[in-house]
């Protein structure tokens, strides 16, 4: 099994910092990268993958930099960006051949590893269709099947479910989890759901910092007691939401009902409840420093 290591690592376009000071190391299992939209989930891949270079700070596999370990390092590494080339006229099978030769595989292992891989998804029956009649989810599952044509050790997966049906969204998880066994794989998403069935440990990233890892329950500790729910007027929702952080809102009729995260009582109407990992990340980023570029 591989270990990836982040040490000190910084990005900086310009003058925005993109990723700050990233220190973690990750072993095998499912890790989830979780944040919202611009959180700096994409900057980190693009250089675990090696298409950035870092600012500062560096990136390891089992103790060396990735840079130095070269074609070495590529080979172990399987890549599904969020928004992935290929050619529409191409059928499935012509697109994973063409794939396949970019990657230098051997022909023979290529024909046998593609029939695999198709099946894995669920498209053996599409492969001679052209991927421009695919959906959004058949062409996430064949962008799951390139990046595993090499048989990674080490596969990162950036928004893999990204505008996809709750159906395809399932299926693609269970994919996910049935890839796991003997890699290390790392999943970025801004949708907690699809973290909480199959990741192992958790990253919280927030505005280019790493606010907490671990695994769900260790994430739920931190804001036990932090989460409270309350039924109040329109009036008094407005309110609450301009002094508290507010994870839900719901009405119900001339009332409205309010999920709070706040490390004490919000209002006399609050009860305290349990939280959801919704919940924790959201906790854990008002409680981040604020970054300075």
């Amino acid at each position: 099994m591989h270990r990836l290591e982040f040490v000190d690592l910084n990005k900086t376009f310009q003058h925005k910092t993109a990723v700050r000071d990233i220190t973690a190391s990750l072993g095998h299992g499912v890790y989830g990268l979780l944040g919202e939209n611009g959180a700096g989930k994409t900057t980190l891949m693009r250089m675990l993958c090696g298409i950035l270079e870092p600012t500062s700070g560096t990136i390891l596999c089992d103790g060396m930099p990735i840079r130095q370990l070269g074609g070495e390092y590529r080979m172990l590494l399987g890549y599904l960006p969020q928004d992935f080339g290929y050619y529409r006229e191409f059928t499935a099978l012509r697109f994973l051949h063409y794939m396949a030769a970019l990657k230098a595989l051997p022909q023979d292992y290529a024909c046998v590893r593609i029939d695999t891989l198709l099946q894995l998804v669920g498209l053996s029956d599409q492969a001679k269709n052209k991927l421009k009649t695919f959906s959004g989810g058949m062409i996430r599952r064949i962008g799951i099947a390139q990046a595993l044509l090499n048989d990674p050790e080490i596969l990162v997966l950036d928004e893999p479910t990204s505008g996809l049906d709750p159906g395809e969204r399932v299926r693609f998880r269970n994919i996910i989890s049935s890839l796991s066994k003997n890699r290390l794989i790392l999943l970025s998403t801004h949708i907690v759901s699809d973290l909480e069935s199959i990741a192992d440990q958790i990253l919280l990233m927030h505005d280019g910092r790493l606010v907490q890892m671990g695994d769900e329950a260790a994430l739920l500790e931190k804001a036990a007691g932090c989460v409270w729910k309350c039924l109040v007027s329109e009036d008094a929702a407005a309110a609450l939401e301009r002094q508290y952080t507010i994870s839900n809102l719901r009405h119900q009729g001339s009332a409205v009902e309010l999920r709070i995260i706040s490390e004490k009582k919000p209002a006399k109407e609050a009860q305290q409840i349990e939280a959801t990992l919704e919940d924790a990340y959201l906790y854990l980023s008002q409680k981040a420093p604020i970054q300075k570029s």
